[in-house]
């Protein structure tokens, strides 16, 4: 029975091949010019024009941030040798990539038959793996915020339990919320100059898309728990439990003060908490228990100004964790805070 030789594909078959592969191949002759990349090349490449012919250097090695990858095909072009696979970043438009790229000879068949190592060019086998180390970078980040969280809560109740208790030093209720302050700047620090997150992570940006629907909701929303405060102010009143002594105390300066906290305190549990929680657990109910983790972690941090100081803040947390995840941005979340928290103060508290 003779035997079918199937070791020789036509070019139409390795076209087939190349074009279905997910993949980028990409060929380049001896001189360094581009004779052939498939779909995927392009597509992780972004080439819009058609550049056979053109040299690779000229297209693709001409940003001086490219060091490695620059420094990679220099050394590939000059030696004439392969390598191993190498993970490489690669910006282009202002946009960071992560490669994987092999390198392999090209030779021609009268060279394999016999043995001749001519260089006649190479073949480039391109990997785009932006997403997982993206993710995996995106975790690491998550998780070192989260750790430096729980390090700050953790020292602040250990000191709050030492003075208190051990000490019998009552502190101002003023000085744990400037503590609550400083431990949100610490924390903003570590999240500008030891991750990658953007200002628009931690939701510092305003989402401009759907800015209306949120402040339109926000107002809302405001308005009605407001509301809600008030008549139930009112019916305790009525029903003789004299939380307060007055109806609406507080002033003009604390009010003005509040905002900033307002705002700071939102940075820590929306920006800080509920960010890296969510990011950190992967589990069915995903924003249901970074909403329920970061309220608890909120209401923790509270501690100090009672029980029941501890309650209203859980409560709140977990309205303004819900409204972060419709508006992704804090913004909202600060102003109901304010304006919802200052008056509970008032009125409570």
């Amino acid at each position: 029975m003779s035997q079918v030789d199937n070791s020789v594909l036509t070019s139409e078959q390795k076209d087939m091949i190349f074009e279905n592969m997910s993949d980028g191949i990409m060929t380049i002759d001896k001189d360094g010019n581009i004779t052939y990349y498939n779909s995927a090349c392009k597509k992780i490449f972004n080439i819009d024009t058609d550049i056979i012919g053109e040299s690779f250097a000229d297209n693709f090695m001409t940003n001086r941030k490219n060091r490695a990858f620059n420094k990679f095909f220099s050394n590939r072009f000059d030696n004439r040798e392969i390598s191993e696979r190498k993970t490489l970043k690669y910006i282009s438009e202002n946009k960071v990539h992560y490669f994987d790229i092999n390198v392999s000879l090209v030779k021609k068949e009268e060279d394999i038959e016999t043995d001749d190592d001519t260089f006649n060019g190479m073949l480039i086998l391109i990997e785009d793996i932006t997403d997982r180390i993206s993710l995996r970078h995106h975790e690491h980040d998550c998780a070192y915020i989260f750790a430096g969280l729980i390090i700050c809560i953790t020292i602040y109740l250990t000191m709050w339990c030492l003075l208190k208790f051990t000490l019998n030093i009552y502190l101002k209720t003023s000085t744990y919320t400037k503590i609550i302050e400083g431990i949100s700047f610490i924390l903003f620090l570590e999240i500008i100059f030891f991750t990658r997150f953007s200002l628009k992570d931690i939701g510092l940006i305003p989402n401009f898309k759907r800015w209306k629907k949120n402040l339109i909701e926000t107002l809302i929303t405001g308005s009605i728990t407001c509301a809600l405060l008030l008549l139930s102010k009112l019916i305790l009143s009525w029903c003789g439990y004299q939380i307060k002594a007055y109806y609406i105390g507080g002033s003009t300066h604390g009010a003005y003060v509040y905002i900033f906290t307002a705002f700071i305190q939102e940075f820590l549990a929306r920006g800080v908490m509920q960010t890296s929680v969510k990011s950190i657990m992967k589990v069915k109910y995903q924003k249901f228990f970074s909403i329920l983790l970061t309220s608890m972690l909120f209401s923790l941090m509270h501690m100090p100004f009672g029980f029941y100081f501890m309650i209203g803040a859980f409560l709140l947390s977990l309205a303004l964790s819900y409204i972060y995840e419709r508006q992704q941005d804090i913004w909202g979340c600060a102003i109901l805070h304010w304006a919802c928290g200052y008056l509970a103060m008032c009125l409570f508290f």
